[in-house]
């Protein structure tokens, strides 16, 4: 928690103590909602073998529920981040007590693991596609040259006689115009075979991704912000406060400059943060 600086003693203490439980209340309901469970997964060879996962819906929820028990206070909205297999919930919310802001932040950071379903489909779709493969192959790789063939050529009918192959293929993938008409061209000279096999590739690599299961893994433990930006597992209980002085906000400030009055108020928000984390489902 940011206090400013110059924090009265009593003040401090008081602060401090209601911050460590609530992080307490906040990673205890953390563990309940991330107990793991085993789940029958596939591989790619087709092995099917037992994997930990948690239910991940519980955190929109659990957010939800924390939202709805602080509805006085401003809410940003639920938010989800990914970054390759790391994924990110959270939520910010602040509330203004006279001059003052008190902001919290709750964040889970889970690795996400993906699986097939133990599921036939998978195996023969696996096969239908490995079998397109090695049927196509020789013809899709014809078609990609004549179709470069074409765009040379087409590309020089265009007036660009004088470029080498490079800066051709440059100006085809960056003029919008000239690549639509010369790939409706290449689609009728190559009879639209190239396109077909690409569609149908790509409809039986969708029905792949469909079938995938994903896997969430977290160490339900606290860390601070650093250490979700760098990409570790784990959960974030952050309450900060800041002073609101001309319109400026800063979280260096004297609380000896504070009434007793909002002292108290202050208190008394942060308890009702500390009875929402506790009673939460």
């Amino acid at each position: 928690m940011r206090l400013g600086i110059n924090i009265d003693t009593e003040f401090l203490i008081t602060l401090n103590t209601k911050n460590e439980e609530i992080r307490n209340a906040f990673l205890e309901k953390v563990k309940k909602i991330t107990e793991k469970h085993s789940v029958d997964v596939m591989v790619q060879d087709g092995t099917v073998k037992k994997q930990q996962t948690f239910d991940a819906q519980k955190i929109e929820l659990f957010f939800q529920n924390i939202a709805a028990g602080l509805d006085d206070w401003t809410q940003g909205r639920i938010s989800i981040t990914n970054n390759d297999d790391l994924r990110r919930n959270f939520i910010k919310l602040d509330k203004i007590v006279e001059n003052y802001q008190i902001l919290l932040h709750f964040s889970l950071q889970y690795h996400v693991l993906l699986f097939y379903q133990p599921n036939y489909e998978v195996m023969k779709n696996q096969k239908e596609l490995s079998n397109f493969m090695d049927t196509t192959k020789k013809h899709e790789e014809e078609l990609i040259k004549k179709s470069d063939q074409i765009i040379l050529k087409k590309l020089r009918e265009e007036g660009y006689k004088e470029l080498d192959p490079q800066s051709l293929f440059e100006i085809f993938y960056t003029d919008d115009k000239i690549r639509e008409k010369i790939m409706n061209e290449i689609e009728t000279e190559t009879d639209g075979n190239l396109q077909e096999i690409n569609q149908h590739k790509n409809k039986l690599l969708e029905n792949l991704d469909d079938l995938l299961l994903e896997i969430y893994q977290i160490e339900p433990i606290l860390i601070d912000e650093a250490r979700l930006v760098s990409g570790e597992e784990g959960c974030v209980c952050n309450i900060d406060i800041e002073e609101i002085k001309n319109g400026q906000k800063t979280g260096l400030f004297d609380s000896n400059n504070i009434s007793d009055d909002v002292k108290e108020k202050i208190q008394t928000v942060i308890s009702q943060v500390f009875g929402v984390i506790n009673n939460v489902n």
